[in-house]
């Protein structure tokens, strides 16, 4: 079979139809389109999809991100243009196969016996030889022989000039042949798979079916119809947000502008989510016990769902994609880092929020994470500079994976560094700042340590601020500290103190300046005095 760039080729109708026919079935085009695939693949990869619009603005700055989201990339596999290209290569692809395989299956009878002599003749790999034997005899032989290696022999007698001439045709491997038609067809299969998964079917029913993405708030019973997708579709991928002890029935699917409410034929009810950890405290084990209620026939299927491992009812798959805390409540204690205020406690739930002010500044906190069990590395190379403890090493992830067998890594020592909490102080604007707070002392550097992490936006990693612990294991005399330093009459008194103990008496022009240079330092440390540059 000979393989061609160009396309069909119509005998018939407009040029114009043959033209765009043969550009749809051409290899080329078909090459090029899932060049385009690929690389919005990969951008669907490296680029979070269906994030609040909030974190783009964050991460890549207003202009940017309005840029970006003009162009769907924040919903990759469901952007008309994706979809489009998919329609497109699946449409290509099938021309290529419709076009290729005739010519494969003709292959497939063919042993090209009839090509002439002078034709072998011209072929730049050949070679001739002169056998003592009779042409029949010689024919037969290398048939037999051809057929003994595995493969397919067509024997046929010629009339010549010189006398009867056998010619021995022989294939092998045609049905490798088929390998062309299953890869092209399995990029049909794929394309068609991306088609259904890639939001076409719920963009159809918006489009024809009037229905539209939910923007507002309240409960979920009560939004209507025109948001609501029905327990027929066919096809759909969203979230179910269960909590334990709970029952949910309708599952969220994000939009670019809202929401769209997919009601299922069952609701699953979470009776408790497992969570097992090696002896190290890593975590090995993530599942969820649940109970599927079905809504026709009333009846009650247990499942486990694990990750990787989902469990099915009537023909939909409910895979467990990520967990997060389901609404503990909290009581955070504010204690005054900067100046002498007093501390007051935050009561809240995860997922909810309080409202703060100080004067006239209004500001939210967010009670975004609760994490009971930290497995952090604390081996002697570790990352202990004070950034995120959690950070990546790009270095040792590709040495742990790459090299030779005997290689080593550096060596993990693992330890569980107990609860952590995470919240944001949102102001008035709508600007939140990000902190990630570890609720118990850490040993560093022979020092024990509360670590609190800080970051502006969600693509920054944490830099954290070691505030040291006392002998209770409490951030009390940090505190104080921090309240006497803010305090001019306690730094002064401070001050004249370590001028008498370090000053005898009988200097006191000496006391005088060293109380001049130690208060101008001590202002200086605690914030008070202004640096000039």
């Amino acid at each position: 079979m000979t393989v061609s760039t160009q396309g069909l080729q119509l005998s018939t109708g407009s040029r114009l139809v043959g033209e765009v026919v043969e550009l749809l079935s051409s290899m080329r085009f078909a090459i090029s389109l899932l060049t385009v695939i690929c690389i919005a693949s990969v951008i669907g990869t490296v680029v979070k999809q269906h994030e609040p619009f909030n974190n783009y603005v964050n991460q890549f700055g207003p202009f940017w991100a309005d840029v970006f989201a003009s162009a769907s990339l924040f919903s990759v596999y469901s952007a008309w243009w994706f979809l489009l290209i998919l329609a497109f290569l699946v449409i290509s692809t099938s021309l290529c196969i419709i076009r290729n395989t005739p010519k494969i299956f003709a292959d497939f009878k063919a042993y090209k016996e009839n090509i002439r002599e002078q034709s072998l003749k011209a072929f730049p790999n050949r070679a001739e030889n002169t056998l003592g034997e009779s042409p029949e005899v010689a024919a037969n032989r290398i048939g037999q022989q051809l057929l003994g290696t595995g493969w397919k022999v067509k024997l046929q007698s010629r009339d010549a000039a010189g006398g009867t001439g056998w010619m021995v045709a022989a294939k092998k491997g045609a049905a490798n042949k088929v390998g062309y038609l299953a890869a092209h067809s399995a990029i049909v299969l794929v394309c068609i798979g991306g088609l259904l998964d890639g939001d076409l079917i719920v963009r159809a029913q918006m489009w024809f079916n009037g229905k539209t993405p939910f923007t507002g708030g309240g409960l979920i019973a009560d939004v209507p119809a025109q948001h609501r997708l029905s327990a027929s579709n066919p096809t759909f991928r969203g979230n179910l947000l269960v909590t334990e002890g709970t029952t949910a029935g309708t599952a969220i699917l994000a939009q670019p502008t809202g929401v769209l409410l997919q009601d299922l034929p069952f609701s699953v009810e979470l009776k408790k989510f497992i969570v097992e950890y090696y002896d190290t405290g890593m975590p090995k084990l993530f599942a969820s016990d649940i109970v599927i209620h079905d809504h026709e026939t009333g009846e009650q299927k247990p499942a486990r769902v694990e990750v990787n491992h989902p469990a099915s009812h009537r023909g939909i798959n409910i895979y467990q994609s990520s967990f997060d805390d389901g609404g503990s409540k909290v009581t955070l204690r504010a204690m005054p880092i900067n100046g002498p205020s007093k501390t007051f406690d935050v009561a809240g739930v995860i997922g909810g929020s309080s409202a703060l002010s100080n004067g006239d500044e209004k500001m939210t906190l967010e009670f975004t994470g609760l994490r009971v069990i930290n497995v952090e590395n604390f081996a002697a190379t570790g990352n202990l500079d004070g950034a995120d403890v959690r950070k990546v090493d790009l270095r040792q992830s590709i040495e742990s994976r790459l090299g030779a067998g005997h290689k080593t890594t550096t060596e993990r020592t693992l330890r569980n560094v107990g609860p952590s909490v995470t919240y944001k102080l949102r102001d008035a604007a709508g600007q939140a700042i990000e902190y990630h707070n570890y609720m118990l002392p850490v040993d560093l550097d022979g020092a024990r340590v509360y670590l609190m992490g800080m970051r502006e936006t969600p693509s920054e990693p944490f830099r954290y601020l070691r505030v040291p612990a006392d002998a209770q294991d409490s951030l009390d005399d940090f505190v104080r500290l921090r309240t006497a330093l803010a305090e001019p009459s306690l730094r002064e008194l401070a001050v004249r103190r370590y001028a008498m103990s370090a000053v005898e008496e009988s200097r006191p022009e000496l006391a005088q300046a060293l109380e001049v240079s130690a208060a101008r330092a001590l202002g200086l440390f605690a914030g008070a005095e202004v640096v000039e540059v």
